[in-house]
């Protein structure tokens, strides 16, 4: 079961998050879009970014603009494994999947999923012709775009887009230590993603991860998985 742990400010709590157990780190590499206080600098996402593939854990730059030609110059500069499309006004195609793809060579693609009803089933679908991860989440917002609510949604949507794609699924929205054993139960995604319930939020849009929710969340996203394997 993959871990995506969103979203990383720092190098210390990279590391950590890490070490607690996460197969994917997410951060929001300096770009016109999203909350001032979540976007990293470059030179930081490079540090970041190096340890992760130090430690064999898998980048994830979340885009958050509407400018394609600025996503492609950030993912040059910052070389993620995975970019994650994440914003309200701009979302992967077949058409911009094949223009990052000859941009940045061997990027992988993750599309959200805005699951606020039957209708996101058809949209995964759209996205699965082109997309390496589809991404399944609650919210929608001008600064955090499709995510970061901290609310869960309709499960049942979830399973059906896991069961008619064959794309892997990482489930997201308001996912901790509480609840992602009984989502994997539910869904049977690919990997589970989380932001709030395992982050410390301060006034001014600051956050930083809570390591030992970061832990319990991993650890009891393994257990979830290892017993629907027996």
């Amino acid at each position: 079961m993959l871990k995506q742990l969103y979203s990383i400010i720092t190098y210390e709590e990279a590391v950590q998050t890490i070490d607690a157990g996460a197969d994917h780190i997410g951060l929001v590499p300096m770009q016109d879009g999203g909350v001032l206080a979540h976007r990293v600098e470059h030179d930081l996402v490079d540090k970041i970014f190096d340890k992760c593939r130090e430690r064999d854990v898998k980048t994830v730059a979340i885009m958050l603009n509407h400018d394609g030609q600025e996503i492609i110059d950030v993912c040059q500069r910052v070389k993620p494994d995975i970019v994650h499309f994440a914003g309200m006004d701009f979302t992967c195609d077949e058409d911009f999947a094949t223009k990052i793809r000859e941009a940045c060579p061997g990027i992988e693609i993750m599309q959200a999923v805005l699951v606020d009803g039957p209708g996101a089933l058809d949209r995964a679908i759209e996205y699965s012709k082109f997309a390496d991860w589809i991404l399944t989440d609650t919210g929608l917002a001008p600064d955090t775009g499709i995510g970061a609510s901290g609310e869960t949604h309709d499960w049942d949507i979830d399973k059906a887009i896991v069961e008619a794609v064959d794309t892997p699924v990482i489930m997201a929205g308001g996912l901790g230590p509480d609840n992602v054993e009984e989502a994997i139960r539910h869904v049977r995604p690919a990997g589970v993603d989380s932001l709030s319930k395992t982050s410390i939020k301060y006034d001014g849009g600051h956050m930083e991860k809570d390591i030992e929710k970061v832990r319990l969340f991993c650890e009891r996203a393994d257990k979830a998985a290892a017993e629907l394997e027996r």
